[in-house]
């Protein structure tokens, strides 16, 4: 069996972890390639990539392996770690059982992203519009389904996946989505509009939101767009999922009690 391994290439510290990884999959009979967040293909054959980072770098890695089909397995090194599971001690374990098929694999949910009708664009984790200035507030007018909820006064509004749920959609007071629910979140962030409040949505609605100021917008963290007036955001399920391996039963409100606090 084949993995690849990709690591957070913004901590050089994780080097020594990451020939660790290396050297306990090799002596369980696995052969290894490493590859990087810019790269767009895997070799094939490859029967899992293995992210040794934290979330964000799992995040990261989603959108290489949505492209190829292939399952992600997380080696957590990082603060908070919901989405990667495994330690660098219980990797070994997890490899036995992986390759006897002895794990559990969670399809995950992904937004797509058009700005004006322009292809799509897709996100695990979150889709953030934000006010491109430190002062003054943005103006988003935002419709469900082609029925308008109203102007947003504020900071922004991020829309998230169940996967997200715990990233900034929490931060900005969004709910926790329980385990087996298939759902879109929309927070606004800081709203100045009080009869705007957090909307639990169906994963397949259509979200539009229109801008009435200049904003950025950002997928999974990373700012894809400059949006000025009259520019519209369209966001919906993403024909795209990732694919997410999971060795042992893990309670998110539990895991939300333990690393949030």
């Amino acid at each position: 069996m084949q993995l690849v391994l990709m690591a957070n290439s913004m901590r050089p510290e994780l080097k020594g972890t990451v020939l660790r990884i290396r050297a306990a999959a090799e002596q369980a009979g696995f052969s290894c390639l490493e590859a990087t967040e810019t790269d767009t293909e895997v070799p094939p054959g490859t029967d899992a990539i293995v992210v040794i980072g934290g979330d964000g770098s799992l995040i990261r890695a989603a959108h290489l392996a949505c492209r190829n089909n292939i399952p992600l397995m997380g080696v957590h090194c990082g603060r908070v770690g919901f989405l990667t599971e495994l330690t660098e001690e219980t990797f070994p374990e997890a490899l036995r059982r992986f390759a006897a098929g002895d794990y559990r694999e969670s399809v995950r949910s992904m937004l797509a992203i058009s700005i004006n009708g322009k292809p799509p664009v897709s996100c695990l984790n979150d889709v953030l519009v934000f006010k491109s200035s430190f002062s003054g507030v943005a103006q988003l007018d935002f419709a469900i389904d082609g029925n308008r909820v109203g102007a947003l006064f504020g900071d922004g509004i991020v829309v998230a996946t169940p996967t997200g749920a715990t990233g900034y959609s929490l931060s900005a007071g969004g709910p926790i989505v329980a385990n087996g629910l298939d759902a879109m979140l929309i927070t606004p962030i800081c709203p100045h509009t009080l009869h705007i409040r957090p909307v639990v949505a169906s994963m397949d609605s259509v979200v539009e939101i229109s801008v009435s100021d200049n904003c950025f917008v950002a997928s999974d963290g990373d700012e894809i767009a400059k949006l000025q007036k009259g520019d519209v955001l369209s966001i919906t399920r993403s024909c795209d999922t990732t694919r997410i391996l999971s060795f042992t039963d893990r309670n998110p409100f539990r895991l939300i009690a333990e690393k949030l606090t």
